[in-house]
């Protein structure tokens, strides 16, 4: 699963992996520095982040309280994609419900940018390019290094959407005492891989061929990772500590629309064998970690977070009150 495709001029707007439609970005929507400045409490800052070797990322965190929760946008997204909400028409729109403020009033709560992203409209990130593709591994070492050096507070609650999975399931491995819960967010899982024969995992990487190319028509520095690469990693990496977890997985898919991105010679019926994979990978995902909730019935496709910020919201709610009572001794009222 991969977060939605925004070059600088805003006009190519689609989901990867699951195709869903994202829609074309409001023209209208505020750069995201704005909307963080409208948060004046002491606590709340958003700007960039000096992270050594000649490199800045942007950061926004506001609220207070423990633990922290860390929101990681999927591929190409920004830290804004917590802010918006899909209106009525299909636009994107900041919104109080969205998943950043609404988590804010209950806990600390932030949001970053990486390398070559993306905010709605299609304007890219302040932070700093750097060669691309990039992997969760070297994602994962600039979280920590951005956190670290902008002093913000662990323990962490780590939400991924998309290919923000990865990273937070890579990150808990190899900082499991600075991570107290995840929420997985339509996240991309190895699991696809084993879900799908050899032949249909060509044609997948044949349709990320199509959709990179089409990114860095629109922008060279624009985001991109190689998936067997990806899965190797999180395969690779340290296993996840006995923390509190939940899975949401969208359950609505757009053949039609998906098809249209397949590859020259892709079989008639990969958009059926491809979902198919995909629902069977996240309940995979969701029994590689005892004791985790998986919440199949979101009424959304792969932006989740846009579509039932509601639903994220309240699954962060339920990881940070249990981390809480890990950290306070109080038994588990699950």
């Amino acid at each position: 699963m991969r977060g939605r495709v925004l070059g600088p001029a805003g006009i190519l707007a689609a989901c990867a992996l699951l195709g869903t439609a994202c829609g074309i970005s409001s023209p209208t929507h505020s750069a995201l520095s704005a909307d963080a400045s409208a948060d004046t409490s002491a606590s709340s800052f958003a700007r960039l982040v000096d992270i050594g070797q000649g490199r800045k990322m942007y950061l926004e965190c506001h609220g207070s309280g423990s633990p922290t929760v860390i929101l990681v946008p999927g591929l190409v997204a920004a830290a804004d994609t917590w802010r918006n909400v899909r209106g009525p028409a299909g636009a994107m729109k900041a919104s109080g419900s969205a998943v950043y403020p609404g988590v804010g009033r209950f806990t600390r709560v932030c949001s970053y940018d990486r390398p070559g992203t993306a905010r709605e409209g299609g304007k890219p990130t302040t932070s700093t390019s750097v060669s691309q593709p990039t992997t969760p591994r070297a994602d994962v070492a600039d979280l920590h290094t951005l956190l670290t050096t902008a002093k913000v507070p662990g323990p962490y609650v780590l939400v991924g959407w998309s290919a923000g999975g990865p990273i937070v399931r890579i990150y808990a491995g190899e900082y499991p005492r600075d991570v107290s819960g995840l929420v997985l967010v339509d996240a991309e899982t190895e699991f696809l891989q084993s879900r799908l024969t050899p032949a249909q995992f060509t044609t997948f990487l044949a349709l990320e061929r199509k959709d990179d190319a089409k990114r860095i028509a629109q922008w060279k520095d624009v985001e991109r990772q190689e998936p067997t690469t990806v899965f190797g990693q999180v395969r690779a990496a340290p296993p996840v500590p006995d923390v509190p977890v939940v899975v949401l997985s969208g359950d609505e898919f757009d053949p039609r629309a998906f098809r249209a991105r397949l590859p020259a010679g892709a079989p008639a019926n990969y958009p059926q064998v491809f979902w198919r994979a995909q629902l069977a990978s996240q309940g995979d995902l969701a029994r590689k970690f005892p004791g985790a909730r998986h919440v199949t019935k979101t009424n959304s496709d792969h932006n989740i977070q846009n579509n039932q910020p509601q639903l994220v919201i309240d699954a962060v709610r339920e990881v940070v009150d249990k981390a809480r009572r890990r950290q306070s001794g109080t038994p588990s009222a699950s």
